[in-house]
């Protein structure tokens, strides 16, 4: 038994610095990371129609791109460009006629493209799996607005067949603003070069629908300018 333990001493002595070396954050190093999850409004849009309180953004995905470097093994600073979109809720109308069914969706979306300086604070940078702290603040530009879905079914009595046939438009106002997250992280080495990740972050950004809501058609009213959301992404970094 003691030579045992004699020899795992002296084999956990001898393999130590190299598996420091292939895991952790070391000062002056740089990491570039893409990601992507989805994410969930955490308010309503602000807009009513035909009385229904209506949601900017009940599901959407979002993929990114970011780069840091770490003057510190722990804090690091850089730049974060990502993509958000989401559909909202919205309205359905069916009708029908002798000779045809319609449905008539009416759905609010939102698409934002985000440019964030960014920074991170990690709590064991040591470590093989790792906490952190990714926090950033920027440029948010976004497009929100409805798109409108017809539906229609209809029967030929030429042929005695059913067909479908299906129409979309879009409406809405572009606007940009001031923008912020803060989260927390996870990480673990997957190699001496890669690092696996997972994140959730709440997301804060203003979006106008301005004089839009009052022109388009569904009795739509409101306007709440405020657009937060959480989100959990799937990140692989390169160190």
């Amino acid at each position: 038994m003691k030579k045992i333990l004699m020899i795992l001493l002296m084999g956990s002595m001898i393999m130590s610095p190299a598996m420091g070396q292939a895991q952790g954050i070391e000062d002056g190093q740089s990491m570039w990371s893409i990601y992507g999850g989805l994410g969930t409004a955490l308010k309503k849009s602000g807009l009513e129609m035909d009385g229904k309180n209506l949601s900017w953004g009940n599901l959407g995905g979002e993929v990114g791109l970011s780069y840091l470097y770490f003057p510190s093994e722990y804090f690091g600073i850089g730049a974060d460009l990502r993509y958000a979109g989401f559909k909202g809720s919205g309205s359905t109308e069916p009708a029908y006629w002798s000779w045809y069914w319609d449905s008539f969706d009416k759905d609010l979306e939102m698409n934002t493209l985000q440019l964030m300086a960014s920074g991170r604070i990690n709590v064991n940078p040591g470590s093989r799996v790792r906490v952190y702290v990714p926090f950033g603040a920027g440029l948010v530009l976004s497009e929100g607005g409805m798109r409108y879905t017809l539906s229609r079914v209809y029967y030929s009595y030429y042929d005695h067949t059913y067909y479908e046939e299906t129409h979309t438009s879009y409406d809405g106002a572009h606007d940009h603003s001031f923008g912020w997250y803060a989260g927390l992280g996870l990480e673990f080495d997957a190699g001496e070069r890669t690092a696996w990740g997972l994140e959730a972050r709440y997301n804060s950004f203003r979006h106008d629908y301005g004089s839009w809501a009052e022109e388009v058609g569904g009795h739509i009213t409101g306007n709440d300018t405020k657009r937060n959301y959480i989100s959990f992404v799937l990140k692989l970094s390169f160190k």
